[in-house]
């Protein structure tokens, strides 16, 4: 189990209100104001969903930059936070090969 989230329900919901905004603009052109009305309230039920989310965290998330694949970073995150917690690097990596394996 890894302490670490993927971004992707942020992502997704981001995507979801963009989606919704450009749906709203062809109704708003259309003069569908009860449609806009409705479609506005789906975007602020959104936008509080993923605050809501957000907030349940025990920090804030952080977004890291660098190289390599998401999972490539997890590894390399969990495996220094291996060493800060004193945890034996060998048995650790003993146990995420376990874990690897299991999961197949």
């Amino acid at each position: 189990m890894t302490n670490f989230l993927p971004a992707g329900i942020i992502n997704e919901t981001i995507l979801e209100i963009q989606a919704k905004s450009s749906e709203l603009q062809k109704e708003l052109a259309q003069q569908n104001l009860y449609n806009v009305k409705k479609g506005l309230q789906e975007i602020e039920e959104m936008a509080v969903e993923l605050a809501m989310f957000l907030e349940k965290l025990s920090c804030q998330p952080l977004i890291y930059t660098g190289p390599g694949t998401t999972e490539e970073v997890i590894r390399r995150l969990e495996w220094a936070l291996a060493f800060s917690e004193e945890i034996d690097p060998i048995e650790y990596f003993q146990y995420m090969e376990q874990v690897r394996k299991n999961a197949k």
